[in-house]
């Protein structure tokens, strides 16, 4: 088992509460707000309504991107979490959400749908983000899983 983690705010830590509305972009308009504040890691809570979301999958085994999936209409984030961090030296929101809606094949019920956000169109959404300041995390090429982690130092066992 490999395990790697760090202390990201030996600083601090700073909060921040915005909302988002008019169609913007979930990761653009984070990022816009993690740059006016400098903010280069930090952890995103959020909900409220979304216009359109684009999940998109991993397949663990094989290690490739799966076909997306679009969802347009009234969408309410029951549950959106992110993290703020660096890639390639530019700011990467990472996004997961879980969505209710009322779907076609069943009008009397609330169907929920969730996983990595690949993009979201907002129609009124709340956030919470909490800076870690001192400590940026950057993210690399992971190996062993295909995916872009955070680079932290391994922990002895």
């Amino acid at each position: 088992m490999s395990v790697a983690a760090r202390q990201v705010n030996p600083q601090g830590s700073r909060v921040f509460m915005g909302t988002l509305t008019d169609g913007v972009s979930l990761h653009t308009a984070l990022a816009d707000v993690a740059r006016a504040f400098n903010v280069q890691t930090a952890t995103i809570e959020m909900l409220g309504g979304l216009h359109e979301v684009e999940f998109s999958a991993y397949d663990f085994t094989t290690q490739a991107r799966l076909a997306p999936t679009v969802i347009s209409g009234a969408l309410e984030i029951v549950a959106g979490h992110g993290t703020i961090s660096l890639m390639d030296d530019q700011l990467h929101v990472h996004i997961h959400l879980a969505v209710a809606f009322r779907a076609p094949e069943t009008p009397d019920r609330i169907s929920v749908v969730g996983g990595h956000v690949a993009r979201a169109q907002a129609y009124a959404v709340e956030f919470t983000l909490t800076a870690y300041d001192g400590a940026p995390v950057a993210r690399g090429h992971n190996a062993q899983t295909g995916l872009h982690l955070w680079n932290l130092p391994r922990l002895a066992h």
